[in-house]
């Protein structure tokens, strides 16, 4: 069967965003959604000099606040408060938040009787405040691990299960969630933007994809994908759409290792004129030689569409088949590996293909490289802007890591075949260290 896809367009779906009033919260950041959507709200501000410093660590005053306004608790100023904790300022902007959380049993302060107001919040507690500050139903027993690194029996599992099945929280690339990391304002910005969106929309849970990156062609497929996803073109115009796992030193991604994941997408000619009904019944027939497979038949857009799911031992497979109004089929093979991060590039798969959409006046438009190129220069040894340079190159790929680097770690060195030029990533700091020209590691 013949393959036409031509090149795709890069686009962001706005729904559900406001525009950010912060200098340094551009509009294809990925929390940029979060942020203007909590601004629009008057859960959080920025700073006198226009800024919001996504990056910046969160304390716990800062945290409490942004949590209490966002799960819409009243926080009602007083002339005193009796709190018995030892280390706050009598006249300090957060004693009203902190005297409510503490009168609801959110929040319970140390030992040594401090509360600590400027010390740092770690994801585990984060959750435990937003499930409490929502009266969440949390009255149920685990019966197997949140994730690979939260055990079901630790303190604060209820609430990480809590989080999870809202959706309000995703793991790392290697499918762990390390609850003890530090929160920038950028990541508790967008759990408790996930948590306002399902409670303000009386959802069962938050659609992941709603803020995704999509690409579009001009025959009019148009597809979401999510950030840090790689999107390799190949010599036929087929796309795959690949997240690569660079902790396990992927270099391509014809197989998948166990944290990887790919979708390949392709219009089929349908050269016979099937219909939808007898081109479905021929995937089906290919299908059914083996007894796990699942096939089902669904809606998307308002097209007819069939999934088939296969879960095999090590490279799970979900393909989609979405009939098109001018009677070619809009073809999206997926699989993903088996690793920690396996249920999640499941889910991940699965949205990416049900976003799949006809779109009849789609006009296809290049990629600006040089725009790209000169903002991901301008970033050149700027500490915690290093994934976001990288995610400007929507055709990168990791060619070698360098284990020693400079010292501080490891260092990556990715590539871009649109922009023709190597980037030379140092992962502690999420930096930028160099962009050269070529596909090179001699720098």
């Amino acid at each position: 069967m013949k393959k036409i896809l031509v090149s795709f367009i890069l686009a962001l779906f706005s729904s559900s965003m406001a525009l950010a009033s912060f200098s340094d919260v551009e509009s294809g950041y990925r929390y940029y959604a979060a942020i203007s959507y909590l601004e629009a709200s008057s859960v959080v501000g920025g700073y006198n000099d226009g800024t919001f410093m996504p990056d910046q660590s969160v304390n716990r005053a800062e945290a409490l606040k942004m949590i209490l306004s966002g799960t819409k608790v009243d926080s009602d100023e007083l002339e005193t408060y009796e709190l018995p904790f030892s280390d706050l300022a009598s006249n300090a902007w957060y004693l009203p938040y902190i005297n409510t959380a503490y009168d609801m049993g959110i929040v319970s302060g140390y030992s040594d009787s401090t509360f600590a107001p400027e010390q740092t919040v770690n994801l585990a507690e984060a959750l435990k405040m937003i499930a409490l500050a929502s009266d969440a139903d949390l009255d149920y027993e685990l019966s197997t691990d949140p994730y690979e690194d939260v055990s079901s029996d630790v303190w604060f599992a209820p609430y990480t299960q809590y989080a999870k099945s809202l959706n309000l929280i995703e793991p790392e690339d290697d499918g762990l969630l390390y609850p003890s990391q530090t929160l920038s304002r950028a990541e508790l910005s967008e759990i408790i933007y996930r948590f306002m969106y399902v409670d303000e929309n009386n959802l069962g849970q938050f659609d992941i994809s709603l803020n995704w990156q999509s690409y579009q062609n001009e025959q009019g497929y148009e597809v979401k994908y999510p950030y840090g996803w790689q999107v390799i073109t190949g010599s036929d115009g087929g796309i795959v759409l690949w997240n690569q796992d660079q902790g396990n030193n992927q270099a391509g991604f014809v197989r998948q290792y166990p944290n990887s994941a790919s979708v390949s997408i392709f219009v089929n000619d349908n050269n016979d004129g099937m219909s939808a009904e007898s081109f479905f019944e021929e995937i089906s027939s290919l299908a059914e030689y083996d007894g796990d497979v699942s096939l089902n038949e669904l809606t998307i857009d308002g097209l007819s569409a069939l999934q088939v799911y296969y879960p095999g031992d090590a490279e799970p497979i979900m393909d989609m088949y979405v009939y098109l109004p001018n009677e070619t089929v809009l073809t999206m093979h997926g699989s993903y590996g088996d690793g920690a991060l396996s249920e999640y590039s499941h889910q991940q798969i699965y949205a990416m293909e049900v976003s799949a959409r006809y779109v009849e006046d789609a006009v296809t438009t290049t990629t600006d490289w040089g725009n790209i190129l000169e903002e991901a220069r301008s970033l050149i040894m700027t500490e915690d802007m290093g994934n976001y340079a990288l995610s400007l190159f929507d055709d990168r790929y990791l060619i070698e890591t360098d284990t020693i680097g400079v010292g501080t770690g490891p260092v990556d060195y990715y590539y871009s075949a649109g922009a023709d030029v190597t980037l030379k990533y140092e992962r502690s700091f999420d930096m930028i260290l160099d962009i050269q020209s070529g596909q090179t590691t001699g720098f």
